[in-house]
C-alpha cells in the first residue's frame, strides 16, 4: 500500500463530508490538488464486515483496480479522479468490520462506487442480512441525511393484528402490487412501527436476491415535506422504499390544498416510483376519512389499515400464544400496553422504537 506523503493521525471514523473535506485538504492535496466541491458534493456510508487470514491479501483485491492510500493503523483512502472513498475499520475476535465512506458527484455515483469497492472485496465479506436507512430531518431551513444501518431480526406475531387475515399474504399482495402507497393509521401503541419493521423485512428478502442491502429513504420529521432540498434528493437518491411516521398534519383532508406539501410529494413520486419502491406511512389521524383524499386515490394507494386496541377474544388469543396468564382486568388493551404487562415494565421497546433507531 501507498503510504507517501501521507501524515499518520488518530481521528474518528470518516462520516461527514467535511471530514472528507478535511483529509483532501490536509493529507492528500499533493494527490488530488485543488479540490473542486461540486465533485465531491455527496456522501454515502456503507458497514462491511470482513473475514481474512492476511490483510495483505485485502490490500492486493484494492490495489489491482484503485488508488489506495494509507492513513493510519485504522485507515485508508482511494483517491480517484470521480470519488474518494475512506475505509475505517476495526476488529474483534472473529472479523473485521469497516466503514465504507465514499464521496462523489451524486447519490447514484456514491451508491456506484461503494458496489465496484465491494465487489473486489467480495470474496472477504461476510454477507448480513442489512437494511440503509437515509434518516432525514429538517432543521433551521437545512435538511440533514445521516446514515444509519440495522439487521432486521423481527419476532412478529400474527396475532397482534387481528385486523389483517393473513399478514404475510397481506404483505405479499402489497409488494407485488403496482399502488405504491400503504398508510398505517392509528393511535400511539398500537403496533405500527413493529408492522413496518415486519414489512421491511420482507421487502429485505426480495432485494438480497440483487444485492445485499435494502435502501430505505426514512422520516418522522413532517417539516421535511417543506423542504425543496428534501424533493432534490427524492429524484435523485437510489432507494427501495420511503417510510414517513408519525405524520399528521399534511395528511389531513383540512390542510389548505395550495400549502399543503403533500400534493408535491405525490406528484413528484408518481413519476419515480415503481411496482418495486414502496412509500409506507405511518399516522395517528383518528380516521381515514380524515386523510387527503389526493393519498387515497386508485392506482396510487394500496391500502389503509387501522390498527387498533385489541378486545375480549383477541386479548385471550394473544395471551395463548405468550404462554402467559397475564390476568388482564380490561375490556380493551393497546400492544405497547400488553408487552409491557407481559415484560413487567412500564415501557415496552419491542412496540414504541421507531425505525431505524
Amino acid at each position: 500500500m501507498n503510504t507517501n506523503n501521507l501524515m499518520h493521525v488518530n481521528s474518528p471514523a470518516l462520516t461527514k463530508l467535511d471530514t472528507i473535506y478535511e483529509y483532501q485538504r490536509v493529507f492528500i492535496n499533493d494527490k488530488i490538488g485543488t479540490v473542486d466541491k461540486n465533485t465531491f458534493k455527496t456522501a454515502r456510508h456503507k458497514t462491511l464486515k470482513l473475514q481474512f487470514e492476511n490483510i495483505e491479501d485485502l490490500w492486493s483485491s484494492l490495489e489491482s483496480e484503485f488508488q489506495l492510500y494509507s492513513i493510519s493503523k485504522y485507515k485508508a483512502m482511494i483517491i480517484e479522479d470521480d470519488f474518494i472513498a475512506s475505509l475505517d475499520w476495526h476488529y474483534d475476535s472473529t472479523h473485521t468490520g469497516v466503514m465504507l465512506s465514499v464521496s462523489s458527484s451524486s447519490i447514484k455515483e456514491c451508491w456506484s462506487y461503494i458496489k465496484k469497492i465491494s465487489s473486489h472485496l467480495q470474496e472477504f465479506i461476510v454477507t448480513d442480512k442489512s437494511i440503509n436507512y437515509s434518516i432525514l430531518q429538517y432543521e433551521n431551513g437545512t435538511l440533514s441525511d445521516t446514515n444509519y444501518q440495522e439487521t432486521l431480526d423481527v419476532d412478529f406475531n400474527p396475532l397482534a393484528t387481528p385486523f389483517i387475515e393473513d399478514v404475510d399474504k397481506y404483505i405479499e399482495s402489497f409488494l407485488n402490487s403496482k399502488a405504491p402507497v400503504l398508510i398505517l393509521q392509528g393511535e400511539a401503541g398500537t403496533g405500527k412501527t413493529t408492522f413496518v419493521k415486519y414489512l421491511l423485512q420482507a421487502m429485505q428478502e426480495r432485494v438480497l436476491k440483487k444485492r445485499d442491502e435494502l435502501r430505505v429513504t426514512y422520516s418522522f420529521d413532517e417539516s421535511v415535506f417543506y423542504s425543496s432540498d428534501f424533493y432534490r434528493q427524492l429524484i435523485f437518491d437510489d432507494y427501495d422504499v420511503q417510510v414517513y411516521e408519525d405524520i399528521n398534519q399534511v395528511l389531513h383532508k383540512n390542510q389548505e390544498a395550495e400549502i399543503n406539501p403533500i400534493n408535491k410529494f405525490l406528484s413528484i413520486t408518481d413519476g419515480l416510483v415503481s411496482k418495486y419502491k414502496k412509500i409506507i406511512i405511518t399516522t395517528n389521524i383518528e380516521s381515514k376519512h380524515q386523510l387527503n383524499s389526493a393519498l387515497l386515490r386508485p392506482g396510487r394507494c394500496f391500502d389503509v389499515i387501522e390498527f387498533r386496541k385489541l378486545a375480549g377474544i383477541e386479548i385471550d388469543n394473544l395471551c395463548d400464544s405468550c404462554a402467559q396468564d397475564l390476568h388482564l382486568q380490561t375490556e380493551s388493551i393497546n400492544l405497547s400496553e400488553f408487552y409491557a404487562k407481559r415484560d413487567g415494565s412500564q415501557n415496552s421497546q419491542l412496540i414504541t422504537t421507531r425505525v431505524g433507531f
